[in-house]
């Protein structure tokens, strides 16, 4: 059963309101970093406060937590590690308190569509992680109370022969990984065969991905409202192979070629999904289940301040950045 309507558009292009089918929503799923003791302090506070605030709502924690905070937190419920197929039918938004890989976690919970995601960072704010847990109380009220803003972050659809597939929230690659000798893949586009590579690899991203993987390979940062892939290779023995940007619903299919000296292996969102042996075909496509996010009302000052601040984007010695549209030479009125 879920109890979030399809969220509804909002003022602002692309992004879009959370709107509940009910006067609330009856279950939240916090999921944390491991391992980390001013995580499992927020954790306790958050419970607690959610519990006090909106009894009415049930605190689902994951069974090694619940195993752990059972007794300081006895009014909450978890869901057997075997029985995942719950998490998608009882839980009606999730709250991250950790970094990016506690985010990237959250998706692996749920085979297809993710509930609404609202992240805490514990410190450094991020590209995935707008929300210091400072401010949990007023953020949380603007998620149970209809005002948040979420913003769909697109996904890939990662398929094997075998007929295994996975979600991708930042990228696949296909990478040499141990392997000593260079591996060749041919890459196609829509059937149609693009290039070979020889090289350490290829990356297939996302525009959430592109400040990940890519970013290090040479790739574009791409704004998360462009709906578009990442194609990027990685240390390729060429001078000509440019990282492209394809559209969104292009299908890359990656093949380690039957000539390749090496295997390679298949890494998704940094998880190693299995060796890739010469001839073997990969499929990536875009999914149809983007992560919901919960963001910043001003998505667009949002993201301008995330790629000066962590990326120090265009950053120079003799020219720090200026007041937007000020003239550095004019005099201040103050």
């Amino acid at each position: 059963r879920k109890d979030a309507d399809t969220p509804t558009q909002a003022y602002r292009p692309h992004q879009y309101t959370l709107h509940w089918a009910g006067a609330t929503p009856k279950s939240v799923l916090i999921v944390r970093k491991d391992n980390d003791h001013k995580v499992d302090a927020a954790l306790i506070r958050i419970a607690q406060w959610l519990h006090t605030t909106y009894p009415q709502i049930n605190v689902i924690l994951e069974p090694q937590v619940h195993s752990c905070h059972h007794q300081t937190l006895p009014f909450t419920y978890t869901i057997a590690a075997d029985n995942r197929a719950e998490y998608a039918r009882v839980v009606d938004f999730v709250v991250t308190l950790g970094g990016d890989g506690t985010f990237l976690h959250v998706a692996s919970l749920f085979e297809a569509e993710v509930p609404p995601i609202i992240p805490f960072s514990m410190g450094t704010l991020g590209f995935l992680l707008p929300f210091n847990v400072g401010d949990f109380a007023a953020q949380l009220r603007n998620v149970i109370e209809n005002s948040a803003t979420v913003l769909p972050r697109m996904r890939l659809l990662y398929e094997r022969a075998s007929g295994a597939s996975r979600h991708v929230t930042n990228e696949v690659s296909i990478h040499r990984g141990t392997y000593p000798h260079l591996t060749t893949i041919s890459c196609s586009l829509d059937g149609h065969l693009l290039t070979t590579s020889v090289g350490d690899g290829i990356i297939v991203g996302t525009p959430t991905g592109s400040t990940a993987y890519a970013l290090s390979a040479g790739g574009p940062i791409v704004h998360p409202l462009v709906a578009s892939m990442v194609l990027a290779p990685v240390c390729p023995r060429s001078l000509s192979f440019r990282p492209l940007m394809l559209p969104a619903s292009s299908v890359v299919t990656l093949q380690v070629h039957k000539g390749s000296r090496g295997q390679a292996t298949a890494f998704v969102d940094g998880r190693d999904c299995g060796g890739v042996v010469q001839g073997e075909r990969v499929v990536i496509r875009r999914s149809p289940f983007p992560l919901m996010c919960v963001n910043r009302v001003d998505l667009a000052k949002g993201w301008a301040q995330d790629i000066n601040q962590l990326l120090k984007f265009n950053r120079t010695f003799s020219h720090p950045h200026e007041t937007p549209f000020d003239d550095p030479d004019e005099p201040s009125d103050q």
